[in-house]
């Protein structure tokens, strides 16, 4: 007898545990359905610019260095092509060297800055303030906040100065770049490999071989500038070859 009563207690469970599965799975079938409206796997986030879209600024885009908040001062007179006269005084551009009256390119980079420059620019401070003539020195840059230094440099009418400042390492970069492309009036005819009296890849040279720190520094930059310094130009090691022709 009890037998019998376990025999039907079992064919009774049995329907209703498979009964009870089918309930779950439908269960979870329509949670998935209602969870693919929220989630979607397949899609990805992208951010794209549209051709209808409005552009950020009017006029020339941004240089690598910018500064719209540095202080504006009025110009009130062009020295040559990296010193110029100011309200609040002379003013010796911090990141670059310009030819000098005489040299090759003066008239250019002199012409340029001017045209650059306008009636007022804006000045950053580096790490020194003065030079050894008094002169204040700054990064300068256009009302609208475009580096006038960056400009001279990639223009190819500046080289950069090597030594300090927060911005040699970008100034130091565009120079590279001008000379490869052979940029305005200081690269245009040639490289250095062209032009220079030495080949960086000959024979090795001393301070002595050369006549200017310009002539050494544009050899040791060709020869792979502070990462590689074969020719030892740089003996204290601070970027600045053959200090003792300046």
């Amino acid at each position: 007898m009890l037998g019998m009563v376990a025999d039907s207690t079992r064919y009774l469970v049995q329907p209703l545990v498979l009964l009870g599965l089918f309930a779950v799975l439908m269960l979870l079938a329509a949670c998935g359905e209602t969870g693919s409206e929220f989630f979607d796997s397949s899609v990805e986030t992208t951010i794209t610019v549209t051709a209808d879209q409005p552009p950020l600024s009017i006029g020339l885009p941004k240089t690598s260095i910018f500064c719209p908040d540095c202080r504006l001062v009025d110009v009130t007179g062009v020295v040559d092509g990296d010193t110029i006269d100011t309200s609040s005084g002379r003013v010796r551009f911090f990141g670059v060297d310009t030819p000098e009256r005489g040299d090759a390119c003066f008239s250019e980079a002199t012409d340029f800055t001017r045209m650059l420059v306008g009636s007022q620019v804006r000045l950053e401070d580096g790490p020194r303030l003065e030079d050894s003539f008094g002169r204040r020195l700054a990064y300068v840059y256009d009302p609208s906040g475009n580096s006038i230094d960056v400009q001279l440099v990639a223009g190819g009418f500046a080289r950069a100065w090597p030594r300090d400042g927060q911005h040699r390492d970008v100034l130091v970069g565009l120079e590279q770049s001008a000379k490869s492309n052979q940029a305005g009036c200081l690269w245009t005819g040639g490289s250095f490999t062209e032009t220079g009296q030495y080949a960086p890849s000959g024979p090795d040279r001393d301070c002595g071989d050369f006549g200017t720190w310009r002539e050494a520094n544009d050899f040791y930059v060709a020869a792979g500038g502070p990462e590689r310094n074969p020719h030892q130009l740089d003996g204290d090691g601070d970027g600045v070859p053959c200090e003792s022709l300046r």
